[in-house]
Parts: C-alpha cells; sequence; structure tokens
C-alpha cells in the first residue's frame, strides 16, 4: 500500500514537471532544458524507489531540489513554478522519509530476530551438547559394569 502511494506521489511529481515552455522570446515559467534536467532527475528517483533503493531516491531528489534552487535563481524557472515543483519534491521526500524509517525498522526487527534465533541454537546445541556427555557418561558406566560382571577381564586387569 505505501509503495503504492509512493509510486502515485512520484508519477504526480513527474506529471508537474512534463509541460515544456514553447516560445523563448516570452518569459518563461520553466525552460525546455531545465525542464528535461528535472524529467530526468524525477525518472532516476521513480527508478529508485520503484526498486526499493529508497535512500539512493532521496539522494537522487536531494540533487533535484538543489538543482531546481538553482535554475530558479538563474532565472530558468518561474517563482511559482519553482514553488509547485518544490511542494511536490516535498510530498515525495515526506513519502520517501517514511519508506526509509520503514525499511530501518524492519532490518532492525531482523537482525533481532537472527540473534534471538542464533541465542536459541546456541542454547539447543549447549543442551544436545549436555545429552551427549550425560549419554556417553551412562554408556562408560554401563561398559564399566559389564565389564566387571565378567571375571576373566577382570583378572585380566581391563576393568581399570
Amino acid at each position: 500500500m505505501m509503495r503504492k502511494r509512493l509510486t502515485l506521489a512520484l508519477v504526480s511529481g513527474l506529471l508537474l514537471l512534463l509541460p515544456l515552455a514553447g516560445c523563448a522570446a516570452e518569459p518563461v515559467e520553466l525552460q525546455a532544458a531545465t525542464a528535461e534536467n528535472l524529467q530526468s532527475a524525477m525518472l532516476g528517483i521513480t527508478e529508485a524507489a520503484a526498486g526499493g533503493d529508497f535512500t539512493e531516491a532521496q539522494s537522487l531528489l536531494t540533487a533535484m531540489q538543489g538543482n531546481l534552487r538553482t535554475a530558479a535563481a538563474a532565472g530558468q524557472v518561474s517563482a511559482e513554478r519553482s514553488a509547485s515543483i518544490q511542494t511536490a519534491i516535498n510530498r515525495v521526500s515526506t513519502d520517501l522519509t517514511v519508506e526509509i524509517e520503514a525499511a530501518a525498522i524492519a532490518a532492525e526487527a531482523a537482525a533481532e530476530a537472527a540473534a534471538l534465533a542464533e541465542e536459541q541454537n546456541a542454547k539447543d546445541a549447549a543442551e544436545d551438547a549436555r545429552d551427549a556427555e550425560k549419554k556417553a557418561a551412562e554408556d562408560a558406566k554401563d561398559a564399566r559394569e559389564e565389564c566387571l560382571d565378567d571375571k576373566d577381564r577382570v583378572k585380566a586387569g581391563e576393568c581399570n
């Protein structure tokens, strides 16, 4: 469910970047080259998130945000359009943060489960070793008693 929500957020962010400006003579909301760069960045973010690499997606999103700020400062993106794109970036960033935190919690839980399993395996191995030692002692005792019951073996000194 969370992955579907994240994908929708990424797609909506991508859709905000799609319209390109037409004429260079008029002030543009978003210059074509800047739009292409932002779209390319958004594609990388979407692919990383779809692949489950939310940390990489967050890193790419941060770089995209820096590129947006640089483009806005250079007049390649209007203030209104920059704000709109930034809003989409903020939503995606929030979703990625949630995914990263969820992955960290899942990894921690998996590590804890592995540690508990290892501890249980160690306890089981120790118990098996104690059982084997006890059985070996019983077998040795039985063998000695059997030897002592055989007078010839006792005379031969085999039952020490």
